[in-house]
């Protein structure tokens, strides 16, 4: 029906709009991307070296991008991240899901076969639970359901609060300098805390990933650290990881809220923060609830090693 080819950056415009336009449907939601056009460009910007040299479109018989599949690559991880398939069928096609999982395969066979992908080997899909096509898809191409996870998002004068609260008694979180000692306490409790990460320690402390970081230190070093981005439309936490030792003293609170006030100084205010906390993560939900997130969505992901 659509005819596979590599994308150029001349798509760009119309994956936005593609994408965009079906962000807006839980049931072909996929959880790399926003919502919005903003933050979908800004999303594609992102992507290394470029967006284009490392994505496949479907196009119609009058050359319009009818569907999607982006890759994010990471080979220091030895991990990629298939964003999509995006696939946009006619109003009313008479075998909509049979033409929907036809055109996500050549998609899926296109982008496998893209140079960012040489020697990697571990693949992830992530999708709002409701998109059952996504699930059948990674079904077929022998990925494994690796559990759901849970969108927690703060807004308005909750957000507010959280970016004016005074410093703690016992002392800010700090923003990660040069300090030898301590970037090496984050990196080490970093691997730590994620086996499963999809950014090493030294990319973090590094910034390779534009990640901001900020922790906290104590007289034995490193107590715990927050590391996030700014997005187009949201302060997003990222990564948020406290020493055994000293949990459920309040460690992780401060570092989220200095973390976001760190970002909102960097960056500007943005309208909403946003943190993904993995489906059984009672810990993390109670801390984030506390500062007043609220539950926003949640993603299954999928993944082939």
């Amino acid at each position: 029906m659509y005819v596979i080819r590599l994308a150029v950056p001349a798509d760009e415009a119309a994956v936005v709009d593609l994408v965009t336009r079906l962000q807006g449907d839980p049931e072909q939601l996929i959880g790399y991307h926003g919502t919005t056009a903003a933050e979908v460009a800004d999303e594609l910007a992102g992507l290394r070296p470029d967006w284009s040299s490392g994505a496949v479109v479907a196009v119609d018989d009058h050359g319009g991008v009818r569907g999607v599949l982006s890759v994010d690559a990471d080979p220091e991880v030895g991990r990629a991240w298939l964003l999509g398939p995006f696939v946009d069928l006619p109003e009313g096609h008479p075998a909509e899901r049979q033409a929907w999982h036809n055109t996500a395969d050549d998609l899926v066979d296109a982008a496998l076969a893209l140079p960012r992908l040489t020697g990697v080997v571990d693949l992830e899909l992530y999708g709002h639970r409701k998109h059952r096509r996504l699930a059948d898809l990674a079904a077929r191409h022998g990925f494994d359901p690796m559990g759901a996870s849970r969108v927690f998002t703060l807004t308005g004068q909750a957000l507010r609060s959280v970016l004016v609260c005074a410093v703690p008694d016992g002392g800010e979180p700090r923003l990660l300098g040069g300090d030898q000692t301590t970037v090496d306490g984050v990196a080490a409790l970093h691997e730590r805390c994620f086996p499963n990460r999809t950014v090493t320690g030294r990319q973090l402390v590094h910034g390779d990933r534009g990640h901001t970081v900020v922790v906290q230190t104590g007289v034995d070093g490193v107590l715990g650290y927050a590391a996030g981005f700014a997005q187009e439309d949201e302060l997003y936490i990222d990564y948020v990881a406290v020493d055994p030792e000293v949990r459920g003293v309040g460690t992780g609170r401060a570092l989220v809220g200095a973390l976001l006030r760190a970002l909102a100084a960097e960056h500007g205010a943005r309208p909403r923060a946003a943190a993904v906390i993995a489906l059984g993560n009672d810990a993390s939900e109670r801390m984030f609830t506390a500062l007043g997130f609220d539950l926003h969505l949640e993603l299954v992901s999928y993944r082939r090693k």
